[in-house]
């Protein structure tokens, strides 16, 4: 309630350029800000991991307890991957015959949003064995034998589990004939240089620093609602505190949220 007052007094006092923006609630800031983050941290991670020396449409086989990220499962071993496909490129997923362990393979959106997802259940007819992973609509010549799945994205996080059971060496085994490769050279994106933080320590309002960058990596359209928060924001009167100029952008940040849900 306090944030509320401290935005409207804000508003009245700054004059009729601020004063005509939408007025928005503290959970509307709240909303605004974790619709964000999910997207920083997608992209810190794709930093993160292509510093490390992941290669485009390769799987990285952890070994088991080897992954740091917060709650892992113990239980499973881990393979990773970030995806690459477009209009000329499919990737070939190489699914080994596994029988009596549970085992996945989740493909995810910029946002942490599941796309796809290889297993027993949702392939209970052909579970293993080839794989091609194409953009929706690609015309791109596969092999013969693989069970096509379209991606609406070009670009995709990949998570791929296989459970230890009680013959780790098995797992293990299984594990690493998981294969990812790409039958073209499709084009890479630019990575968006967004902060690069802790997990302990998350960002505070500067998130919305980079909110241009990652949103637009993102390929939402909310360029003018994001234009019309900084304008407002540089706009705003000396005077006012700092955290009221922070909620004005919050706020209508917020505004460019919502227009890129709907409109998605």
């Amino acid at each position: 309630m306090k944030s509320t007052l401290a935005l409207l007094l804000a508003l009245t006092l700054a004059g009729p350029a601020i004063a005509q923006a939408p007025a928005f609630s503290d959970q509307d800031v709240s909303d605004a800000y974790i619709y964000l983050l999910g997207r920083l941290l997608i992209t810190r991670q794709q930093q993160l991991d292509l510093k490390e020396g992941f290669k485009w449409n390769e799987l990285v086989h952890r070994k088991p307890g080897e992954v740091d990220w917060p709650n892992p499962n113990l239980d499973v071993a881990y393979s990773e991957a970030w995806v690459a496909v477009d209009e000329s490129s499919c990737t070939i997923a190489t699914v080994p015959k596994i029988e009596g362990r549970y085992y996945t393979v989740h493909f995810l959106n910029g946002w942490g949003e599941t796309i796809a997802n290889i297993n027993e259940r949702l392939f209970p007819n052909r579970p293993f064995g080839t794989f091609a992973v194409c953009f929706r609509g690609a015309n791109v010549a596969i092999p013969e034998e693989a069970t096509r799945i379209d991606l609406p994205v070009k670009y995709s996080r990949v998570l791929a589990r296989i459970e230890i059971g009680s013959d780790p060496e098995t797992a293990i085994a299984l594990q690493h004939q998981f294969k990812f490769q790409a039958t073209g050279t499709p084009k890479l994106p630019d990575i968006p240089k967004t902060p690069i933080f802790e997990l302990e320590a998350l960002p505070g309002v500067e998130a919305f620093d980079a909110a241009d960058i990652a949103l637009d990596s993102a390929r939402r359209s909310r360029r003018v609602l994001l234009g019309m928060a900084a304008d407002q924001y540089v706009q705003s009167p000396p005077g006012l505190l700092k955290n009221e100029r922070e909620q004005i952008l919050r706020s209508v940040t917020r505004g460019a949220a919502q227009h890129a849900h709907h409109a998605h």
